[in-house]
């Protein structure tokens, strides 16, 4: 069996997990059109990730059915919200009596160093200091995947538009925000961590 965990965010929004076993899953308990989409799914990982999705779905509630609406944001057919992550061998996926949330869930790699220009800014930069953490990184990366989800916008830069406020404990962010044009949103942030991953919610405030 795989691991299989679950965690209470708050009274409306859980966060459950299912590590990936190669092989264990099949598309026996898929409906019609689940079936339709997983074959357009290119590469093992990718379908193995969709199978997962599809069976926490399945043991949280059966009749629980996912779809997208026209920017690719998943959606629950009752009136909940879901947000969906995956990294690695692990797959998360948020469900929520809300729906302006997102969770993202990522593997503790130094991949990360590769890609820091493209989501830190100057400011943030600044507080990290000459030392690089890699902790530090994802955790940052994660809040603002997380927000990004939330959001469901297009065209959102996670280096201009996304800022999370950081303190004098690097390893505490409580909140982050959204600000482009005119328009300045408000996310507050909780991470978990599990094994060699680092788990974050953000929900709109």
């Amino acid at each position: 069996m795989p691991f299989l965990k679950d965690f209470l965010i708050n009274n409306s929004t859980k966060v459950i997990l299912w590590k990936i076993i190669p092989g264990e899953l099949s598309e026996k308990h898929l409906n019609e059109d689940d079936k339709k989409l997983l074959k357009i799914r290119k590469g093992k990982k990718s379908k193995e990730y969709f199978l997962a999705v599809r069976k926490l779905l399945e043991n949280e509630d059966p009749e629980l059915n996912i779809d997208y609406d026209s920017k690719g944001k998943p959606f629950l057919n009752k009136q909940k919200g879901i947000s969906i992550s995956h990294s690695n061998e692990m797959v998360a996926i948020g469900i929520s009596n809300e729906t302006h949330f997102g969770i993202d869930i990522q593997h503790k790699t130094d991949k990360i160093f590769k890609i820091k220009s493209k989501f830190l800014s100057k400011k943030e930069g600044k507080f990290l200091g000459k030392t690089d953490s890699m902790e530090f990184l994802i955790k940052l990366w994660s809040a603002k995947e997380s927000i990004f989800k939330a959001l469901g916008k297009e065209g959102v830069s996670f280096l201009n538009d996304i800022e999370i406020v950081t303190s004098n404990d690097k390893d505490l962010f409580r909140a982050g925000y959204y600000k482009k044009d005119n328009i300045k949103i408000k996310f507050d942030l909780d991470f978990l961590f599990i094994e060699e991953y680092i788990i974050c919610h953000a929900k709109q405030s």
